[in-house]
């Protein structure tokens, strides 16, 4: 790269890096404070707690990167104009090609990095936050649960023993109100903390379970001789699923056993979550064409650069949503697997072609009338405001 190309990369890159700290410390504060009811179980589940919210970072960087990059990008490229910088450029007869290959390269490598976190950290990172989870609820239910006493584990999930002697127990009860339709309540004779290698379930033997619909009182009891719960999340897991999709190693949803129940009554899961490791890494490049197409034209400090900023993540929340709809369909059809990759794709050859065609896109018809309008609902609603319509006609006159 040339002098100036390592400039504008580095300009990018900051602003990227900035972006998407913020985003993962917003999200991450969010996530881990809707499981911070675990650290209330046990004084021990405080100090695993840093480690498991930890484990949330590499799925939650997936999601963000992309907007990382595009709202780095496009800072880049409107401080470029704001300094006048994109103007000296285009005068010492720098091609495009100086603008935008900084912006692409660093687009792919982000995509590079959003590639290598699917197939590889993101479920080994996956796999430790639910078996840290598991840990902590059986840790909570077998050394500091105590007889004869309800304890809350998480709201809206109560939890008696009769006795525990070591991973045994008996006498369980266990209350279940989290669904907002039905309660659930189990009672068991016997019941047994299960490891399955690093993971935990709770194994409920010779019981019944009582279940109320909310909506009309209907209950009804179900007898049984075993019952499997998941302590990571202490849910049932009568479908079998030991291991969640996004648990699951990229070669083995590439060559699942024949005979995994999972894949046998699901093999649409398998398709789906394969597809998502294979396009999420389109995306940081998708938006960072977006980004240039959006932004990479030289302005005057006459012209606004907000609307590059509204028109790029406008685009790029409609492509991502797209995305999840595409995902969503090979549920329905393995065969529209196909759909997921041509949403990426197809944002990359418009991206293309606008970009080949030097087309402005905030100086197009449909942007400046969505402008015009958006202008006069902003100037609608702050007549409302008390004094704001006496001093804008102030400022007029």
């Amino acid at each position: 790269m040339t002098l100036l190309e390592r400039y504008i990369f580095g300009r990018a890159l900051l602003f990227s890096l900035a972006s998407l700290a913020s985003l993962v410390t917003v999200v991450w504060i969010v996530q881990v404070l809707q499981r911070i009811d675990i650290v209330r179980t046990t004084a021990s589940a405080a100090g695993d707690f840093l480690w498991i919210a930890l484990m949330l970072m590499p799925d939650l960087a997936a999601g963000v990167v992309p907007f990382a990059i595009l709202i780095g990008c496009v800072q880049a490229l409107n401080a470029l104009n704001a300094d006048s910088e994109r103007a000296v450029i285009d005068a010492s007869g720098a091609g495009r090609l100086t603008v935008s290959n900084p912006i692409m390269l660093l687009g792919m490598l982000a995509g590079l990095v959003v590639l290598f976190n699917s197939h590889v950290v993101g479920p080994a990172a996956s796999t430790a936050f639910q078996n840290g989870l598991r840990t902590i609820n059986a840790d909570a239910i077998t050394l500091f649960l105590r007889p004869g006493r309800f304890a809350q584990i998480q709201d809206g999930l109560v939890i008696s023993i009769d006795e525990a002697r070591g991973s045994r127990l008996t006498g369980l009860f266990l209350a279940d109100s989290r669904d907002e339709t039905v309660d659930l309540n189990y009672f068991a004779r016997e019941a047994q903390i299960l490891e399955r290698g690093a993971e935990s379930y709770l194994i409920l033997q010779n019981g019944q379970l009582h279940r109320r619909t909310r909506s009309n009182g209907a209950v009804s009891v179900i007898e049984f001789q075993a019952y499997a719960f998941d302590l990571s999340s202490l849910r049932p897991t009568t479908s079998g699923d030991w291991t969640r999709m996004a648990e699951r190693s990229t070669a083995s949803l590439l060559n699942p056993d024949p005979s995994d129940p999972v894949w046998q009554r699901n093999p649409a899961g398998f398709t789906e979550e394969l597809t998502a490791r294979r396009t999420d890494w389109l995306y940081p490049i998708a938006f960072a064409f977006w980004a240039v197409v959006v932004a990479g034209h030289a302005r005057t400090n006459r012209q606004q650069s907000s609307p590059a900023m509204l028109i790029a993540l406008g685009g790029a929340l409609v492509l991502k949503a797209l995305g999840f709809v595409a995902l969503s369909l090979i549920e329905a059809d393995m065969r529209l697997a196909i759909v997921a990759y041509l949403v990426p794709a197809a944002s990359i050859a418009l991206s293309a072609a606008l970009y080949a065609f030097n087309i402005d896109v905030l100086q197009t018809r449909l942007v400046r009338a969505l402008g015009r309008f958006f202008s006069a609902i902003g100037a609608a609603l702050r007549r409302l405001v008390p004094g704001q319509g006496a001093r804008l006609r102030a400022e007029r006159s």
